[in-house]
């Protein structure tokens, strides 16, 4: 699952079809993906990821910005999509499971 693309994108890969939840998926991903970024990725992964989805660049404009070629650029985006998604299943499982318990919660409490 690409969690990047669907955050930054609204690709619907969170979408249950309750807009609370996903609402509360998407809160989660802005409250970790920061963290992740200074924790999991090199300086330049999170200035590439920054470049494409953050200011909207393409691959060619944040080589040319960065000062790198564009395949450099492309195997920074990968390397660092790869490992945010990594992280971020772990942040979209979470959730979900708190989701469902307070479902689980609420209906035995007869809400």
């Amino acid at each position: 699952m690409d969690f990047v693309d669907s955050y930054y994108y609204n690709l619907g890969v969170m979408n249950s079809g309750n807009t609370d939840y996903d609402k509360a998926r998407s809160k989660a991903f802005s409250l970790v993906l920061p963290y992740i970024m200074e924790q999991k990725l090199t300086e330049r992964q999170r200035s590439c990821i920054e470049c494409k989805y953050m200011l909207g660049k393409s691959q060619q404009e944040t080589a040319e910005m960065l000062n790198l070629t564009q395949p450099t650029v492309s195997r920074h985006i990968a390397s660092a999509k790869k490992e945010l998604n990594e992280e971020l299943k772990y942040c979209f499982a979470a959730v979900t499971a708190a989701l469902g318990e307070y479902d689980r919660l609420g209906q035995s409490c007869g809400y």
